[in-house]
This record gives structure tokens, C-alpha cells and sequence, in this order.
């Protein structure tokens, strides 16, 4: 653990077996109340560091608040537990209900992602849910939450952090920025290094990739000095980092529409399996059984984005879907 800003404190949070390999856990340290921000995994060892934490700095569980900025598990694994304890849990609506949604296997969240992987073609990869990271580590039980209000504040000692909409990697995602101090903490809308994933979430969602283009192009324009992002490399230059971000997708826009011209009518599988991944697999068979959820789920959002730009079409055949290039 480390001091990374005047009572700001950041410690990482080991996430076994994930590519993303650790939780930047944020620590807000004041007399009154403190804040931290997210919680890893749902796991035994996970509990044990926190609880080590907790005791390093003196924190009080009912002078605590814990501040979700999105729903996946490495974000909100222990929110229960945290709960339990006595701390005070801020988290969006749309994704604090998503949550709430997603305790047990039968619940809304689940369902929609096996229907979601239907559509996507992927039945055939025989994927259960029970191995989806974000099953595995979630919270055990319903959590009572304060709703992050975007433009309302949280005040911490001298910080006043206004609750900022960041929607995009996840439909309700939100992050904290102190205007005067120029810090954003951003969950994972922007990482060092690392693309977030942009997945798609559903049709009522609309176009959730030209959405999260969009919270970029705002981000871009505030004023930052500290860009406190939730795993491993911290961003120097925020705007330098959005402009790869940028060219990151346009890139993978090309390779959907590539994918699209050689194989013509295809699912989302179909386009998937053309894709460049950082995955150490020989072929699609080889994939992690867990990280195709998440790449049938990008390719899904950018062929959606495609779509909603006018360039691509989409049509459904015996519950799946499949996307062709506009004539």
C-alpha cells in the first residue's frame, strides 16, 4: 500500500487467474468519514488483505463508504460482506439493480447472458455460466445502495468528489472527480495498457460501444492531473491515452468489417473467431471457455456499432443473429 495522493491511499488486490491480474483498491483517509472504492473478488484471501487495511489505517466500518463504480465481480465481489460489516454502499441504479439481478444462476443478469451468447452463435461452445468469472466471484446476497447520482457530490475531508456518468464499459458505470485537485477516479472507463471491454448488453441498451465513445470524448475535455484507474498501469496522459483508445477501436471496427466482406453473412461467433485477440491460444477451440463471453461480446458491440452507423444489417434465423455488410 502506498500514499498516491495527499490521504489517498492505493493498494493492490491479487485477481487470481484473470488476465487483468490485480484490483487497484482505493483508499480516501479522513478523521470523519473515509471512502474506499471497489472490492475484488469475492474470495477468503481477498477479505483477509481488506481486513488488513482496514487495520493499517484505522478505518471505522460505520465511518466507511464504499463506492461501486461498476458491477463486475472484481468490482463488487464483496460488497455483501462489506455490507455486513457496516459500511454505507454508493452505486448507480442501472448498475447497483444489474447487480442485485445477478445473485443467483436464474436471475435476470444470467439468463440475458445465456440468451446473449444464443444470439451470438455461441451455443455451440458449449459455455456455462457457473464458469463466467463474473458468476463465480460475485456478491452472495441482495446489497442496500445509496444511488450515485450523477452531478450530486461526496465530500471526504477537503475532497468534494462529484459523481461523474461514465457509461460505457458497463451500462451504468461512474466515476469520482475533484475538480480542484484535478483527480479522476474512473473504475475501468480508461486503463494504462489495457483496452476495457466493451461489451454488448442488450438492445435496450442501444449502441453501448458509440456510448462509450461518447464518455471519452467528455473525459477528454475535463481538466486532469491524477487519472486513478482500477487495474495495474496508472495514466500519465489522460488524453494521449483516449486518443489510443480511439485508434484502438477504429481499428477493430476495420477488422469487423473485414471479417464481414471475406465471410459474408456471418454471426457473431463467425466474426469473433477473425478477430485479433491477447490470448495465447493456437485457435478458437483452444480460447479460455471464459474469455469467450467477453470477445463474442466485443465483436457483438462493434458490429452493433456498424450497424447503428448504417454500414451493416442484421437479421435473426432460428434465434440467431446475423450481420452482413449494406449493400
Amino acid at each position: 500500500m502506498r500514499e498516491v495522493y495527499k490521504n489517498i491511499y492505493l493498494a493492490e488486490l491479487p485477481l487470481p487467474n484473470n488476465p487483468l491480474k490485480y484490483l487497484n483498491f482505493y483508499i480516501i483517509k479522513d478523521q470523519g468519514k473515509s471512502m474506499i472504492i471497489d472490492t475484488g473478488f469475492n474470495r477468503e484471501d481477498t477479505k483477509e488483505d481488506i481486513m488488513k487495511i482496514f487495520k493499517e489505517l484505522n478505518l471505522k466500518p460505520e465511518n466507511t463508504i464504499l463506492f461501486l463504480t461498476h458491477l463486475h465481480s472484481d468490482h463488487t465481489g464483496l460488497a455483501t460482506y462489506l455490507e455486513e460489516m457496516g459500511l454505507t454502499i454508493y452505486a448507480s441504479k442501472i448498475d447497483g439493480d444489474l447487480l442485485n439481478n445477478s445473485v443467483e444462476k436464474l436471475d435476470s443478469m444470467w439468463q440475458d447472458t445465456i440468451q446473449q451468447g444464443v444470439w451470438q452463435g455461441l451455443e455451440e461452445d458449449q459455455l456455462d455460466i457457473e464458469d463466467h468469472p463474473g458468476f463465480k466471484f460475485r456478491p452472495t446476497a441482495h446489497i442496500n445502495f445509496i444511488p450515485a447520482i450523477p452531478g450530486e457530490y461526496i465530500q471526504i475531508g477537503e475532497y468534494n468528489f462529484e459523481i461523474i456518468d461514465l457509461k460505457g464499459h458497463t451500462p451504468g458505470i461512474v466515476g469520482l472527480y475533484e475538480k480542484e485537485h484535478k483527480i479522476l477516479f474512473c473504475g475501468d472507463h480508461i486503463l494504462g495498457k489495457i483496452t476495457p471491454n466493451i461489451t454488448f448488453w442488450g438492445f435496450q441498451y442501444g449502441d453501448i460501444l458509440g456510448t462509450y465513445l461518447e464518455s471519452l470524448d467528455h473525459v477528454y475535455n475535463m481538466d486532469i492531473d491524477y487519472l486513478f484507474s482500477s487495474h495495474r498501469f496508472l495514466v500519465d496522459d489522460h488524453r494521449e491515452r483516449i486518443e489510443e483508445l480511439y485508434d484502438h477501436h477504429d481499428k477493430r471496427l476495420d477488422e469487423a468489417r473485414k471479417a464481414l466482406r471475406k465471410s459474408g453473412r456471418s454471426t457473431v461467433r463467425t466474426v469473433t473467431k477473425q478477430l485479433q485477440w491477447d490470448i495465447k491460444s493456437k485457435n478458437w477451440d483452444e480460447f479460455p471457455k471464459a474469455q469467450k463471453w467477453f470477445a463474442a461480446g466485443e465483436a457483438h458491440a462493434h458490429l452493433e456499432h456498424l450497424r447503428a452507423l448504417g454500414e451493416v444489417t442484421m437479421e435473426e434465423e432460428d434465434g440467431v443473429l446475423y450481420y452482413s455488410i449494406k449493400e
